[in-house]
């Protein structure tokens, strides 16, 4: 008997909290400015739609005081994120992905399993004709192209009356590494390069396809190489290991593949990914849509089961938002480890008196808690990829949570001498050693490379050019965005958006000095092209640069880190003024130059403030 279950196992969502989910829709949609996941129009309402729901509650069943709200905030993240993922991108992806032949998708006992093959040989050779085999960006297109065909299948099971109904797919994962001589040490860089490759694939499939795959089998895996991927435990929990592919049938039965020792179909002959195209033609045919929705209705009015109806889903889109859940935290670090009593904060020590903005108090002897508004886990999550991807010494994010509309990171204290003060009295050695420790840190973080410009959680750019809008200048809202020419166009509107509305009018005069002097100021904007977007810290000066006494530096203060194009870091620490005269000569040593772009948005800064 196939061993397909698992303890995640789907059962039918309960209606009740489907619903409620259905009412925060129109704010959901509204925040994430899209409405469409896995080819469904979240907005038309019906069966797919309600899928899709439940895909999404399935993953946060384990608190389920939190489930709808979790949920929620999952939703919108990965409708803000789907925004910048291009159709004709994942096409392009999915095509390498057939031909190469890493990735399958079938069906046995009525449930899809997906196969994933890391054949080392394969990858190696089509990495001299398709760099999205080599680049970070490219081999995660790769996967969420797989993952994509596969949430459409899925979600396409729900209206052909197929009994698949909820249940998520199974999964495959074949190792095919070649030996590794001792003698070859740059095949343990290429293994790493892929290891680190796959370890941003996962992570992007927990957050953006959930509950899509429920049961895993690895073959024939390198322990060394398996160990070095860091998978969630909670995927290691559903996983089987196998030495040799033919056992695989004990597991999955003997409809498996006659190249993993079954007696089914070849993976060539019966691979859903190849008919991906059929699947979505189907979707867009009204008869067969309006059929599969009539009777997937028709199928789930159960008593229990309380299959929403369309009538039902248009009145949810059309009501209030709903109330913000009290508390959020992000998926990315996980549920918040430490909850400290706001009453208690009030009435804490300040670590800096007077400071202006987020309060930072003592929470304990040795830890710290930075509280407030304008407090965002888009810092949390900076922390976080820093400690995990960079050897960067930073204070240690110990937890993360907004409590009623207020952010809170608790973190360690960290003991040292800020950079300005022991400036003055470091010998030249100590100083070249801090010069060089910073360019460290700089190359690390800019070898991050981002698909966006915005907060690492996906939240807007932050930066005092977009903080100058006429009137409340938090109704507005900047980005995130997909390119560089996006992201000119938002700083181009935060420009027209500083004026009163009576004299917006004036720019379009094109008669007037006005206008051409707007008009010379956004043509310059535009035309900053052809910077990469990389991860940056967003406020490099002396005040947020610790030195130990051992004299290695600590960065503080990732409250405006985010992905910006690479010019970014030079301008934002240009922009602080220097403590010394000679620091914007010394800024060069440590963050690579770019003074015209520099100079560019300074100026915005400038008119966006004066």
């Amino acid at each position: 008997m196939p061993r397909f279950s698992s303890p995640q196992t789907t059962t039918m969502m309960d209606a009740e909290k489907v619903t409620q989910l259905y009412s925060q829709l129109p704010s959901l949609i509204s925040k994430a400015r899209h409405g469409s996941i896995w080819g469904v129009d979240l907005e038309q309402g019906g069966p797919k739609t309600e899928a899709v729901l439940r895909k999404f509650l399935s993953a946060y069943s384990i608190l389920p005081s939190l489930q709808i709200s979790r949920a929620a905030q999952s939703l919108r993240k990965t409708l803000e994120w789907q925004r910048f993922n291009r159709s004709e991108t994942m096409d392009e992806a999915l095509a390498i992905v057939k031909q190469s032949g890493i990735a399958h998708i079938t069906r046995l006992q009525g449930k899809f399993v997906l196969w994933v093959i890391i054949d080392e040989r394969v990858i190696k050779g089509f990495a001299s004709s398709h760099e999205d085999f080599m680049t970070r960006k490219g081999l995660m297109h790769l996967g969420l192209a797989v993952m994509e065909s596969l949430a459409k299948l899925e979600i396409q099971e729900v209206c052909t009356g197929e009994p698949i109904n909820d249940q998520a797919a199974a999964c495959v994962v074949e190792f095919r590494l070649a030996p590794l001589p001792t003698a070859q040490p740059e095949r343990i860089s290429f293994r790493d390069m892929i290891a680190q490759r796959l370890i941003d694939l996962v992570s992007s499939i927990d957050r953006h396809y959930p509950s899509l795959v429920d049961i895993f089998y690895v073959i024939n895996p390198s322990e060394e190489f398996f160990l070095s991927l860091d998978v969630p435990d909670k995927f290691l929990a559903y996983t089987t290991l196998l030495s040799n592919r033919e056992d695989l049938v004990h597991y999955l039965g003997k409809a498996v593949p006659v190249e993993y020792g079954g007696e089914g179909e070849s993976l060539a002959d019966r691979d859903y990914l190849v008919g991906t195209e059929q699947i979505e033609q189907n979707q867009q045919s009204p008869g067969r849509a309006a059929a599969g929705e009539a009777q997937q209705v028709d199928s789930q009015t159960e008593p229990g089961v309380g299959a929403l109806q369309t009538e039902q889903v248009h009145a949810n889109l059309t009501s209030s938002d709903p109330p913000e859940p009290r508390l959020i935290f992000s998926e990315r670090i996980g549920p918040p480890t430490i909850i400290l009593d706001p009453e208690d904060l009030e009435s804490a020590t300040e670590l800096c008196p007077g400071k202006m903005g987020a309060r930072i108090v003592w929470a304990d002897d040795d830890m710290l808690v930075k509280y407030g508004h304008g407090v965002r886990l888009a810092e949390a999550e900076a922390m976080h990829l820093v400690s995990s991807r960079t050897s960067i010494p930073i204070p240690r994010l110990l937890s993360a949570y907004i409590l009623d509309g207020v952010g809170h990171i608790v973190m360690s204290y960290e003991e040292g001498e800020p950079l300005d003060t022991y400036w003055d009295r470091a010998s030249e050695p100590q100083k070249q050693d801090v010069l060089h420790q910073l360019q460290n840190y700089v190359t690390q973080m800019r070898s991050i490379i981002g698909q966006f410009i915005g907060g690492i959680d996906f939240s807007p750019c932050r930066d005092g050019i977009f903080e100058g809008g006429y009137g409340d200048y938090e109704s507005y809202r900047y980005g995130p965005y997909a390119s560089e020419p996006e992201f000119n166009e938002g700083v181009v509107q935060a420009l027209r958006d500083r004026l009163p509305p009576e004299s917006r009018d004036e720019v379009d005069r094109q008669d007037s000095a006005f206008f051409t002097r707007e008009y010379i100021m956004y043509q310059t904007v535009r035309g900053l092209r052809g910077h990469s977007i990389v991860f940056t810290h967003g406020d490099l000066h002396p005040g947020n640069l610790l030195v130990r006494a051992d004299g290695v530096v600590v960065v503080l203060d990732w409250g405006l880190a985010g992905y910006w194009p690479e010019y970014w870091e030079f301008y934002r620490a240009m922009f602080n003024p220097p403590w010394r005269p000679v620091w914007d000569r010394m800024i060069e040593n440590f963050i690579p130059p770019y003074y015209v772009e520099c100079e560019i948005i300074k100026k915005v800064f400038g008119i966006v403030w004066n």
